[in-house]
């Protein structure tokens, strides 16, 4: 008996042990994301995850850490530290990153002391003030509403960017010397992203180019053909190469409403428009070893088979940090482009994420249209439209996007493989498994929409059969409710005409 309780102890202290030691940070990663808070319910919420993204389109592999879980940091080679409440980092970390060699970059209104004193910083207090935020290359967006924040009005080493604080005076937004950058705030939807993508790349020293490109997400086999079609022909009528994020097919690749599906798609493939393969939709966070990795290789040969190119992957910005959908769902692409979450479904959360070699990041098309004519972005960026709703909205995308510097994707060098195909994208052509893709705008399959809706084993043509059905019960019921009426109606006048 007192063996077993010898035994339980030491147990319990050997776990204890364990739980009380740091996590150690990854030594694959390339950046260490520490923040303190999620800022739910505040001004700065959002901001990490596009935070996340941001980094992502930078080259840049992530593996994120919160100021409570207490991570052993000493190998990092490069940290930002985000700053989303009032108070500032304990002494014992600001003693732990004053010994650090990495290269850090402060982001928050109360930066430690030591680098304060390695930037030599001074700043002063503004609140519930209007700031518009400008990048180096002039890119400004519309006023802010700020509540609380600081600006600097003093420093040591090189500025970037600027934050037109109206009545409070004018100031540099980040500044960066040596190993050391400081900027007072960050928020998700508004310049103040690509203003510290400027100061992120000089103290991480990142190279990049600064391409635009047209996205159109949402697209999958149950959209509106003719729609997609009026919008593919208005884009190439005005000059505009564009991206479409199509869904998947991985079931009933042999039904004419998947080859219908393959048809419209080839038709966008021939103006100009270049197919990157959603993800599947997730409808609950479980998936066996290999699913996902089958059904991903399903639907890239489903479009390689029906000269369908799909030279890269979108997704939510949580499949990157998924420990099956971040492997599985992007082992094939060289290219992606992560989008901001709608809704989240992990299997198994992870706090680390991969990054691809090409990553444009996704601007929403609203927030594009409210920037300043100077559109020089630090980094490549994907203006991102939902599927279009009307032919009205089609063309005032078109007629925004055909004054813009619009870039053609396809003239960039992706890969897609799996163990069936091979996909590739070079200076403009595209292949599949070695062989030429033929540009054919000559639809084949599709005749009319109402033929495409009733095809047998789709389920809009499902759904319309339902909706007939229960008309016909409905209407039946009527009949029959009404002639009960009647009937009760002359039995009841003749009992009192008696």
């Amino acid at each position: 008996m007192r063996k077993k309780i010898m035994i339980s102890l030491l147990l319990a202290l050997v776990i204890l042990m364990v739980s009380e030691r740091p996590v150690a940070a990854k030594a694959d990663s390339d950046v260490i994301v520490f923040y303190d808070s999620l800022a739910k319910g505040t001004a700065n919420e959002g901001n990490i995850d596009s935070l996340l993204r941001m980094l992502n389109s930078l080259g840049k592999r992530v593996t994120i850490y919160s100021w409570a879980e207490n991570p052993d940091l000493s190998q990092a080679s490069e940290i930002i530290v985000l700053q989303n409440k009032n108070d500032g980092l304990t002494d014992e970390w600001a003693d732990k990153l004053t010994k650090s060699k990495a290269q850090i970059a402060y982001i928050g209104a109360n930066p430690p002391t030591f680098l304060a004193d390695k930037l030599q910083l001074k700043t002063k207090p503004a609140t519930d003030t209007s700031i518009t935020f400008q990048t180096e290359a002039g890119l400004a967006g519309k006023p802010q509403l700020i509540n609380e924040t600081n600006l600097i009005t003093s420093f040591k080493g090189e500025g970037f960017g600027e934050m037109d604080a109206a009545e409070n005076g004018k100031a540099t937004y980040g500044v960066r010397a040596g190993n050391y950058a400081y900027a007072p705030m960050f928020q998700a939807d508004n310049t103040s992203e690509f203003a510290l993508m400027d100061l992120l790349k000089a103290v991480f020293e990142i190279k990049t180019t600064s391409n635009q490109y047209a996205l159109i997400t949402d697209v999958n086999p149950f959209v509106d053909f003719d729609l997609l079609k009026k919008t593919a022909d208005t884009f190439y009528a005005k000059g505009i190469p564009f991206i479409v994020s199509a869904g998947p097919v991985f079931y009933n690749q042999d039904f004419q409403a998947a080859k219908n599906y393959a048809e419209i798609l080839r038709y966008v493939q021939a103006k100009n428009g270049t197919i990157m393969m959603n993800v599947p939709v997730v409808t609950y966070g479980d998936s066996p070893p290999g699913e996902l990795e089958s059904i991903v290789q399903k639907s890239v040969h489903f479009f390689a088979e029906n000269d369908v190119a799909p030279v890269g992957v979108t997704a939510e910005l949580y499949w990157n940090f998924d420990k099956v959908y971040g492997m599985e769902g992007f082992a094939p692409f060289n290219t992606g482009i992560l989008l901001p979450n709608q809704k989240i479904i992990h299997t198994t959360k992870k706090n680390n994420g991969s990054a691809f070699e090409k990553s444009p990041y996704s601007v929403a098309s609203d927030f594009y249209e409210t920037m300043s004519d100077k559109k020089n972005f630090p980094v490549d960026i994907a203006v991102t439209y939902s599927f279009f709703n009307n032919e009205k909205e089609i063309n005032a995308a078109a007629d925004k996007l055909a004054g813009e510097n619009i870039s053609d994707f396809r003239f960039q060098d992706h890969r897609v493989k799996t163990s069936k195909d091979t996909i590739e994208s070079s200076a403009g052509s595209l292949y599949i498994n070695n062989q030429s893709v033929a540009l054919d705008s000559d639809l084949k399959y599709i005749k009319t929409q109402t033929k495409t809706v009733k095809q047998a084993g789709s389920l809009e043509g499902f759904f319309g059969y339902q909706n007939t059905f229960f008309t016909i019960v409905i209407v039946l019921s009527l009949g029959i409710i009404g002639i009960l009426f009647v009937f009760g109606y002359r039995l009841y006048m003749k009992k009192y005409m008696k």
